[in-house]
């Protein structure tokens, strides 16, 4: 395990260590160490000078979270017990094709949704809208927040999907024939057996999906660029346009400080809440 250490040492505790000391400087273009104390933090809280954007931010921050989390665990939750109860030959081809998206660089995702909405009769839905005869719709400006969301979600429903149907597939056969025996409708089958036996698989992708939105800005960056005018600019892309669009380093810094703290504090909820280390333990079915 030294290796993976050392990795995660170099790429993971250093970054944020450095990041927490430029956070109390004044860093800028010359890249100087010029030490300001709790400034960039009391400009955050609006203390000695208040950012106009902040509140909008943390806006946009929190509904991109909670429209992207129950789109991605309930979809995926939804596409895993779809293709696990039809044929098993088309379940495979369905999940196939819905795990596609993971497999596309994330420059040619961002590429594929900005060109679909495209604000002109070139953009493909505005293509065939004037294939129909009917107006442009500028989505990008109209949309832009429902757009992102949709993105990000569609990526975290096919690891969701995936990790949901491994867990249907390890169910054993016998309980649901008993339920069906017994005149359960599918309904209820999903109900009262295979959601309550993924209670652990459902926290676990809960948990990591959180987290991931959270921290999440490249495809948001890649899509709107957080625009127009900060209708999609989330936190952590505020960060990143702060210290490299910006160059202001050290307010760059103490946004993403602030970010580190978050997910400290919700790890720690989440580890509490969900019982983490119970779904850490050996894997196995509870019935």
């Amino acid at each position: 395990m030294g290796p993976s250490l050392g990795l995660i040492l170099l790429f993971y505790f250093v970054p944020v260590v450095l990041t927490l000391l430029i956070a109390f400087t004044d860093m800028g273009r010359a890249l100087k160490w010029n030490f300001i104390g709790l400034d960039n933090f009391a400009r955050l809280f609006g203390v000695g000078g208040r950012d106009p954007f902040i509140v909008k931010i943390i806006t946009n921050t929190l509904i991109y979270v909670t429209g992207s989390l129950p789109l991605t665990v309930v979809g995926g939750l939804l596409l895993s017990v779809l293709s696990m109860r039809m044929h098993r030959g088309a379940g495979l081809f369905f999940r196939t094709v819905f795990f596609i998206p993971r497999a596309i660089p994330p420059v040619v995702w961002g590429f594929l949704w900005a060109w679909s909405f495209e604000g002109t009769r070139y953009g493909l839905f505005n293509g065939i809208r004037a294939a129909l005869g009917l107006p442009v719709v500028h989505w990008l400006i109209r949309y832009p927040m429902l757009i992102v969301i949709l993105a990000n979600g569609f990526l975290g429903i096919s690891l969701a999907m995936l990790v949901f149907s491994s867990a249907i597939a390890s169910i054993p056969r016998d309980f649901t024939r008993a339920a069906e025996v017994d005149g359960a409708s599918e309904w209820q089958i999903v109900r009262y057996i295979i959601v309550p036996l993924l209670k652990w698989p459902i926290l676990t992708m809960t948990a990591w999906h959180l987290m991931s939105f959270i921290n999440s800005y490249v495809y948001i960056m890649l899509i709107t660029g957080g625009g127009p005018y900060y209708a999609t600019e989330v936190w952590a892309l505020y960060g990143y346009h702060a210290a490299f669009n910006q160059y202001r380093y050290g307010y760059g810094a103490s946004i993403m400080t602030m970010l580190v703290i978050v997910n400290v504090i919700l790890l720690l909820i989440l580890i509490k809440a969900f019982g983490m280390r119970r779904m850490l333990e050996r894997g196995k079915i509870e019935v």
